[in-house]
């Protein structure tokens, strides 16, 4: 069962092409909690806040917050 606010990203991907910009990204954030995204330029932090802000879609995989599928919600 999914806590308010919790976000859930299954498997996500996201392709250019043939290159992987992310993938299969596994990680539950609980609600209420912080998280930090920490990689070098070009590894797929800013790809991967767009999908779970719905401005882009992954190729693949899931975006769950509060138990609710967002993955094909587009908010731009």
């Amino acid at each position: 069962m999914s806590k308010v606010g919790e976000i859930i990203l299954d498997k996500v991907t996201r392709k250019f092409g043939a290159v992987a910009a992310v993938n299969a990204v596994d990680q539950v954030i609980e609600g209420g909690s912080y998280c930090c995204m920490i990689g070098p330029s070009g590894c797929g932090k800013s790809t991967l806040l767009r999908m779970i802000a719905g401005h882009e879609t992954p190729t693949s995989g899931r975006i769950l917050i509060g138990g609710k599928d967002v993955t094909h919600v587009r908010t731009g």
